[in-house]
């Protein structure tokens, strides 16, 4: 246990079927972790097209994964064990922990970027992918900038909406029985959650979410915080870096 996080509260905002690993290691350092999911993931709007693809996966060399949501959405609808001959690709830590246990092997993940342009960068040290087939598993929508990194690089990729993002199940009135409870610190994990936040809240609620203290694995993350006038702490990558990083911010003298 620390005592730096000893009964403080924090938001963990993740989606609601990713949010237990992260609760309980805080939980386990003695703070009180609350569930505050900023995303809703939903099946996409035509299964047909996820399908599809997971049929055609041996023929697929690259399977890429933008997020643990992605990967959970492929396990729900794969009823058969991963094809050994298809690499999976993942953009972070949590994801490639998230693919060990739904039993995707071989794994590839960037070791220190954790975006996709480390991934990218992964990809060209590993090489040989030019004139071969590859999958990217996505939310509905999302940036181009990886499907246009693995086109560049000579893959044959095929693009695929694996689930939806939808807007969080609360309101602002919930927003404020939480911030009336009291938080110390909010884990932000994506940007659009950070949009999400914020686009929910009144004009009051917005003055109090501004003022919180958040903590971001990326800086993306905290730019569009700082676009609602908040800051925040760039936190390691990981549940194990976030919590370190929380660990470590709370330890410190107060100014």
């Amino acid at each position: 246990m620390s005592a730096a996080l000893a009964g403080r509260r924090i938001w963990v905002t993740r989606p609601a079927a990713q949010a237990d690993a992260l609760t309980d290691a805080l939980t386990r350092q003695g703070a009180v972790a609350v569930r505050l999911p900023l995303l809703e993931i939903a099946p996409p709007a035509d299964p047909a097209l996820l399908d599809a693809a997971l049929a055609a996966l041996d023929d697929f060399a690259l399977a890429v994964f933008v997020s643990p949501s992605a990967l959970d959405a492929v396990a729900t609808r794969l009823h058969r064990p991963w094809p050994a001959t298809t690499a999976a690709a993942v953009v972070g830590p949590g994801s490639a922990e998230r693919a060990r246990q739904l039993g995707i092997a071989p794994v590839i993940a960037p070791p220190e970027q954790y975006d996709g342009a480390g991934l990218l960068a992964e990809l060209d040290r590993l090489g040989g992918w030019a004139g071969r087939r590859a999958v990217l598993f996505r939310g509905d929508g999302g940036r181009d900038e990886l499907p246009q990194g693995l086109a560049a690089r000579g893959l044959a990729l095929t693009t695929v909406a694996a689930y939806r993002r939808l807007p969080p199940a609360f309101d602002d009135a919930r927003l404020r029985r939480e911030l009336d409870a009291g938080c110390d610190g909010a884990v932000i994990s994506s940007s659009e959650a950070a949009q999400y936040l914020f686009a929910l809240a009144g004009d009051a609620t917005r003055e109090r979410l501004q003022s919180l203290l958040y903590f971001a694995p990326h800086p993306r993350i905290i730019a569009a915080l700082a676009e609602h006038g908040a800051s925040a702490v760039l936190t390691r990558a990981g549940d194990a870096g976030i919590v370190d990083t929380l660990c470590r911010h709370f330890a410190r003298p107060s100014p």
